[in-house]
């Protein structure tokens, strides 16, 4: 944990704010792109930034806001794990003054001035619509699928979008989820049972990145054929298999801008101009065949 300065005087007064960021796990890449994002931006609308990284546990993520509170941030921005055990130190930062962005994952509270991210069942929904496509189209119409997820409300979301499109496709049979928790490990080691378990699997649909790498390297452990779709960012593990065609298509977010975005609004709210209550972008469709854009 970084050790966070004290602050003292009222926070539109200061000519550099402190902006903590409580983000979800630095073991992820996802999350290192947001982070990094935020500092450029921080770098940029001149403010300082303090990084605080609870490791995908919620009650460590509570603990970090309070600290982000008592020592006087002037603004915080989060990432999540369990939007409900956050709601008494959102509320804890609201009676101090303090602005709340919030990342990825809604909070229903007042004090979150602004949200930022993608809307994930809609776009897993629609994704889910370009599975199916391929299904049609390459499989006959006919797959069994196996889900690869971190039980997040995010990748939850992303579960349930893809399983209401998979519904337009009957020979479509989704026979086992494995929970990687965004441990890579954990991931490789589900994977690797539920394969075994369901030697029919032919589609994996994994909603983040350590799921799709667990998967990945299951599925090559056991010489298995699969077509796989996945989401999150791109990192160097994701580029060979997209560019071989094993991943037949990614749901590219952009973390980084997240990130940049969050920290601006709440510099922008400090000094007191109005910022937008939601920030949403779409993500982007990759493939073999546009691999180049993204890199």
């Amino acid at each position: 944990m970084v050790a966070l300065p004290l602050i003292s005087g009222d926070a539109a007064a200061q000519k550099r704010p402190t902006v903590c960021f409580v983000t979800f796990s630095l073991q992820v890449k996802y999350f290192q792109s947001s982070v990094a994002g935020g500092q450029r931006a921080a770098d940029e609308v001149g403010a300082d930034l303090v990084v605080l990284d609870p490791q995908a546990d919620a009650g460590r993520q509570v603990t970090l806001v309070e600290d982000c509170i008592a020592r006087g941030a002037n603004a915080i921005v989060i990432d999540p794990i369990e939007s409900g055990s956050l709601m008494g130190v959102i509320d804890e930062a609201g009676s101090r003054n303090i602005p709340i962005a919030v990342l990825d994952t809604p909070v229903n509270s007042p004090h979150v001035v602004t949200q930022i991210g993608v809307p994930q069942f809609e776009a897993s929904r629609e994704f889910g619509q370009f599975v199916a496509g391929y299904v049609i189209g390459k499989m006959g119409g006919k797959a069994k699928v196996g889900i690869m997820l971190a039980s997040t409300e995010v990748q939850l979301a992303r579960r349930d979008g893809f399983i209401e499109a998979m519904k337009s496709v009957p020979g479509v049979e989704i026979v086992a989820t494995g929970d990687g928790r965004n441990i890579l490990e954990r991931a490789t080691s589900e994977a690797e049972d539920m394969l075994t378990a369901n030697p029919g699997i032919d589609v994996i649909y994994a909603t983040g990145d350590p799921q799709l790498q667990g998967g990945l390297a299951a599925a090559a452990s056991q010489g298995r054929n699969i077509a796989f779709f996945g989401w999150d960012d791109i990192p160097q593990p994701f580029l060979k298999p997209l560019e071989e065609g094993k991943i037949v298509g990614f749901l590219k977010q952009s973390p980084d801008i997240g990130g940049a975005t969050a920290v601006k609004l709440l510099v922008q709210h400090l000094a007191g101009q109005k910022i937008p209550a939601r920030f949403s972008y779409n993500p982007s469709v990759v493939t073999q065949y546009n691999l180049d854009k993204f890199r």
